[in-house]
């Protein structure tokens, strides 16, 4: 036998395993993120801009408060350009009709996650979304962005963080960063090449995320804005309330990363919960948000909520399968919500949820109450940050993790404002912290009505100030000038469905 033929048949036969077996990993990584679901074809949706002429209709006024009625607002260019009650209709607009309709501006989600996911776009317009933030944002979200403005592709205004950076060793660094997408960030010169990567390919920001170590985050903090860019995202494990403070990190992206610090300051969640322990932790936690939320107001941070995600961790833990009925899951990418039970990540359905598979099944009826304890007291804690920060004046963002189980792209928004609502924003704060706080912070000229400003905007059946939830009820929506009938949006809705079951391979009528 001639073994030297028989070991370079061997090493062709590995490396061709090696090759099959990369190819496979890599298809199952694009499934579960999204990207084999049937795409909606991306021109099947386009309109031509054309002036707008809409009549008698009530308008959100710049401060948001109230509505000015009877007004007339001419649209043409993809801007405001006249806002007037005794305005006239020029020749060859196109009229609508708004009396007794409400005219306010599109609706901005401050925390989503696209992954590769294109037909969420659709998703977010037909809710009546014009505006998104990215925040792990891939090549993918800069091909689409250029494509929506190039006319070619419709979607919402996208702006686009880096991936998420931590400080990781060279082989977990690899592997999230293949897995994941995630960057390891670890020194000063790592960071300085990422950030001139970032800056090259046209993202907007540096999300840091929470594995990042001090050396790495100052970098970033230093080095971002030298670029145009913004710092972002998480509070790092590593970072004091002092160091966080005295940096140049812009906004947070959870109500919950001003609430982890005093959670790990009573040992996290160790032994078994009960109400005093709740209690406890959630005065803690008030006595030092009252001396922090000042000082974010004075330094100008803005805060993004996610509060509605947190509310659902008890019930996706306990109650999942009538968490899942109350969602509009036929519209959630099913690569995303099926993922894959071998792979630990973000899958939505039973075996796979990612909360509800934190709960073990060998728990005893003390531990599970003590869970439920636990998670209920996180989600009150979020309620305790947002309280603090309104009576600091604090600017507040509304933003949901799209795509998080289970906060279904452009739905999860409603669902936001309304828990916003019930825990005590008024629907004229919650309203302003969707359009104009986060379009002021974008500087974008969007998210009020006013001359000038973009024409991005929604024509609701329904006060919204009277009722958030009254911002579903929308009739029309305009983008970049471009009008859209409740129909044409029911089609989207429609088509993403459709497209969805040409993919789905775990049936969810029982849900």
């Amino acid at each position: 036998m001639n073994w030297r033929k028989l070991l370079r048949y061997l090493v062709l036969l590995i490396t061709l395993l090696t090759i099959v077996g990369w190819i496979l990993a890599e298809r199952e990584i694009t499934k579960i993120f999204g990207g084999l679901t049937q795409e909606v074809a991306p021109e099947k949706f386009l309109a031509n801009a054309e002036p707008i002429f809409i009549e008698n209709i009530n308008v959100l006024v710049q401060d948001g408060t109230g509505f000015k009625p009877n007004q007339s607002v001419l649209l043409k260019d993809g801007l405001i350009s006249l806002i007037d009650t005794a305005a006239k209709p020029p020749k060859g607009v196109k009229l609508v009709n708004g009396k007794d309709k409400f005219l306010i501006p599109g609706l901005i989600d401050s925390h989503v996650h696209l992954f590769k996911s294109p037909n969420d776009l659709l998703l977010y317009l037909a809710n009546g979304v014009t505006g998104i933030r990215e925040m792990d944002g891939r090549k993918e979200h800069i091909s689409w962005r250029k494509e929506i403005e190039d006319g070619v592709r419709v979607g919402p205004e996208i702006y686009i963080t880096s991936p998420r950076t931590g400080s990781y060793g060279k082989i977990e660094g690899w592997f999230l960063n293949w897995t994941q997408g995630l960057r390891s960030i670890n020194d000063e010169e790592d960071a300085q090449q990422f950030i001139d990567e970032m800056a090259e390919k046209g993202y907007d920001a540096i999300k840091v995320y929470s594995e990042l170590n001090v050396e790495a985050y100052n970098a970033i903090s230093k080095l971002a804005p030298t670029k145009g860019l913004d710092v972002v995202g998480h509070i790092p494990f590593t970072i004091s309330d002092e160091q966080f403070l005295a940096s140049n990190q812009e906004e947070v992206a959870h109500l919950e990363e001003l609430m982890k610090r005093t959670l790990w300051d009573i040992g996290g969640y160790k032994g078994i919960w009960n109400e005093e322990d709740a209690d406890r932790f959630l005065g803690l936690l008030d006595t030092r948000m009252q001396k922090l939320a000042p000082k974010l107001a004075e330094q100008d941070i803005v805060v993004t909520t996610t509060l509605w995600l947190m509310e659902t961790f008890v019930p996706q833990k306990f109650e999942l399968d009538a968490v899942l009925g109350k969602v509009a899951l036929v519209y959630e990418n099913p690569g995303i919500s099926e993922w894959n039970e071998n792979i630990p990540g973000l899958g939505w359905l039973p075996k796979v949820n990612r909360y509800g598979n934190r709960v073990d099944p060998d728990s005893t009826p003390e531990e599970l109450e003590g869970l439920r304890v636990f998670w209920k007291a996180y989600a009150e804690g979020c309620k305790v940050v947002l309280r603090n920060l309104r009576a600091s004046g604090v600017k507040i963002v509304v933003g949901t993790d799209a795509n998080v189980p289970v906060a279904v792209p452009g739905f999860s928004l409603h669902d936001e404002m309304i828990s916003l609502n019930e825990a005590g924003m008024t629907p004229v704060e919650v309203l302003r912290s969707t359009t104009q706080i986060p379009g002021e912070w974008l500087g974008n000229n969007t998210g009020s009505i006013k001359e000038g400003a973009k024409a991005n905007l929604l024509v609701l059946d329904k006060n919204p100030l009277e009722a958030i939830q009254n911002t579903k009820s929308i009739n029309a929506l305009v983008i970049n000038g471009k009008y859209y009938t409740r129909a044409q949006l029911d089609a989207m809705l429609e088509a993403v469905k459709e497209a969805n079951d040409e993919s789905r391979t775990v049936p969810i009528e029982q849900y």
